[in-house]
């Protein structure tokens, strides 16, 4: 039976609280009984906008999904990742799926006790969401299928990849090199060049590959004043020492401290999407505050942060990173669909397949003007508002290794994680 969500289209700088800064004023959420369908393909205003609590409760479970994706990415190095990339691809693959191997991809992904056309029409909404969220923000998903032109899609798969992921099928010969540039094309195209290929070769062998593509970007509502960006030292794992480009602004923000770690947010545009920047207090480490996030914690925290005055200090950065994903799917839940005497995509296309490869390119840039990111993931199947009062001032010097996330203020889904160690 599912429950009403009652907690509406948070305002600009909301996302992720622990504690109160005192004398500050807190966010406060907004109520309200009416429910809208999510399912209807005309444009909603996401102010009016109210999550089932079902489906409220699949954005917290694919948010753990995000969770548990970044702490398998070992290593001290910077990283990023964009769980939702991850999450749209094997979406799509459930569609595809049957019997246990669909169950373990949507159990994974967190929408175990989903129908699955609940679950489409949920990311369809997302789609649709994005293109309308924040007019001073981009944010474009896209989706698509290369097709070995040996071969053709079941046609009801083919119709939900068109009708709810709102993807592209294209039939290509494997055995010429153009289709490799076409596949490479695409993603340049979907995310501004940020990622400029996915693939070195087609694969003749391959039936299909499926891609995702996420791209953001947004400028901060309050954007840094490069005249105050200096050289600073960083404190990374090592000893070595490390200066960096230290953006410096003194402004309100959403500001929460707890006994590991503290966090500011930092909002885009109209305030539809924001970066959250959680840094561990003097000697704790990422570790240790990643110990205590899971999504009950990001989706009850960021009804709780307060304005602060800040002195925020924050790198300029830009991290790249590919990802192989096989591994990592398979420990998180979904192993059956790389194991081609196991995996069961009956509803994908003509002949028994399995998914022989999966992997993510991710890029994030962070500058004073704001932020861009972007991700493509792929897999390769083959056969077989009162008055504020008087804010407190607080330091956010961010000269050690920390971690941010961006998310949708609105329904809380991770976009992209990462953390900077400043290497």
């Amino acid at each position: 039976m599912k429950k009403t969500f009652n907690n509406i289209a948070l305002t600009a700088t909301v996302l992720l609280a622990l504690s109160a800064c005192s004398s500050t004023k807190k966010i406060s959420d907004n109520k309200s009984n009416d429910i809208v369908s999510m399912t209807t393909e005309e444009e909603i205003d996401p102010e009016f906008m109210v999550l089932s609590d079902a489906q409220y409760d699949l954005v917290k479970r694919n948010n753990n999904f995000a969770l548990n994706l970044f702490s398998e990415m070992k290593g001290v190095g910077s990283n990023v990742v964009s769980p939702m990339s991850v999450t749209y691809l094997m979406a799509m693959l459930a569609n595809g799926a049957e019997a246990s191997t669909r169950e373990e991809i949507m159990d994974a992904i967190g929408a175990k006790d989903f129908d699955i056309d609940e679950m489409n029409a949920f990311y369809a909404y997302l789609i649709r969401r994005a293109k309308t969220a924040d007019k001073q923000t981009t944010l474009n998903i896209a989706n698509y299928i290369a097709l070995n032109k040996e071969f053709k899609l079941k046609k009801k798969f083919a119709s939900t990849i068109a009708d709810s992921y709102q993807g592209a099928v294209e039939s290509l010969d494997f055995t010429n090199p153009e289709s490799t540039k076409r596949i490479n094309g695409w993603c340049s195209e979907h995310t501004n060049n940020m990622i400029p290929t996915i693939i070195d070769q087609v694969e003749p062998s391959a039936v299909s590959y499926i891609l995702n593509a996420i791209y953001f970007n947004g400028t901060w509502t309050d954007k840094f004043d490069k005249n105050n960006t200096k050289k600073e030292q960083f404190n990374g794992y090592t000893r070595d020492i490390m200066y960096v480009d230290m953006m410096h602004r003194n402004a309100k923000y959403y500001y929460t401290s707890n006994d590991v770690y503290s966090a500011v947010t930092l909002p885009y545009g109209s305030g539809a999407y924001s970066m959250t920047v959680i840094l561990p207090n003097e000697g704790k480490f990422i570790s240790d505050l990643t110990k205590t996030l899971n999504a009950d914690t990001i989706a009850s925290l960021r009804r709780n942060m307060e304005e602060c005055l800040v002195d925020l200090k924050l790198p300029r950065f830009t991290t790249e990173m590919k990802l192989p994903l096989k591994g990592i799917v398979a420990k998180l839940g979904a192993p059956s669909m790389f194991d081609a005497t196991r995996a069961d995509f009956s509803s994908f296309a003509n002949g028994n397949v399995y998914v022989s490869e999966m992997l993510q390119k991710a890029k994030i840039e962070v500058s004073e003007e704001g932020t861009k990111a972007a991700a493509v993931t792929m897999g390769m199947v083959k056969l077989t508002s009162m008055r504020p009062q008087e804010p407190r001032r607080v330091d956010f010097h961010c000269d050690r290794p920390f971690v941010y996330m961006i998310q949708d203020n609105y329904t809380g889904a991770i976009l992209f994680m990462g953390q900077f160690t400043g290497k």
